[in-house]
């Protein structure tokens, strides 16, 4: 079973030559940036491809000279529409993604894999677009053919202790989440300093104890406020876990930005 794409034409060319011409643009354009270490995760922003396009494009050319492992990739995405008491992750009913570039495959064994840790999947039908906008991406520059491409609600278990057990097994993990408007710079500097505590209002930030009631939860565990703060909150922990240090900013347009996460 195959999820057919389903905003090719909208958010992305239909026509396989023209989608496969934009991807390229978008990371030819981009100026290049190296990282001193070994990348582990890259943080990209969302929307159609030409609002997310120029900004995600310069982390995506970071993979194109990037050293990087040859196992899975992992997408994580936020699943905007799900429940926030859902403390499971989400992952679609089908076997692969179609893309007007070709289908990439769910790697069903991974998904088992994070089942047997302790880390809950469910199944469920994926109607939004910010996997499938992002695959033309990650098959234009890592030319792969499968992934684990993971939505993560609002109230998923980020501190489920499965995700340590499986974690090496991922490769490169790309997190897809906007900043919160308004609070951009303080996420910006969060992020570089591979502070997932600020994103889940487990801590506050800096001078300032607003944002736990922006990104926090008072339930039994910590929980991000917003899907996309609950995927860059992840994305740290399991790049940490990596053997990541360090995080830096590759580009930024107002909250749609792009980081490298790296050891």
């Amino acid at each position: 079973m195959v999820r057919l794409p389903r905003y090719a034409g909208r958010h992305y060319f239909a026509d396989p030559g023209r989608l496969r011409a934009s991807v390229e643009s978008f990371v030819e354009d981009a100026a290049g940036v190296n990282v001193p270490g070994a990348l582990c995760a890259v943080i990209v922003p969302h929307g159609a491809h030409p609002e997310f396009g120029p900004v995600a494009g310069h982390a995506y050319k970071l993979l194109l000279s990037a050293p990087l492992a040859s196992s899975l990739t992992v997408l994580l995405a936020p699943a905007a529409s799900a429940p926030d008491d859902i403390g499971a992750v989400l992952c679609d009913l089908a076997d692969a993604y179609a893309t007007p570039l070709d289908s990439m495959a769910i790697a069903t064994p991974a998904l088992d894999a994070l089942d047997q840790a302790g880390v809950a999947v469910l199944r469920a039908p994926d109607d939004e677009p910010v996997l499938e906008n992002h695959l033309p991406f990650i098959q234009v520059v890592t030319g792969d053919t499968q992934c684990l491409p993971l939505r993560i609600p609002a109230g998923a278990d980020l501190a489920a202790p499965g995700w340590d057990r499986v974690v090496g097994e991922f490769g490169l993990i790309v997190a897809v989440a906007n900043l919160p408007q308004s609070h951009e710079q303080a996420a910006c500097d969060a992020i570089e300093r591979l502070d997932g505590r600020f994103f889940t209002g487990e801590a506050p930030a800096p001078r300032s104890g607003r944002f736990k009631s922006l990104f926090g939860s008072s339930g039994h565990r910590p929980m991000a406020r917003s899907a996309d703060a609950a995927v860059v909150a992840l994305a740290i922990r399991l790049a940490k876990a990596k053997g990541a240090q360090h995080g830096r900013l590759l580009a930024r347009q107002g909250s749609r930005a792009a980081f490298a996460l790296y050891r």
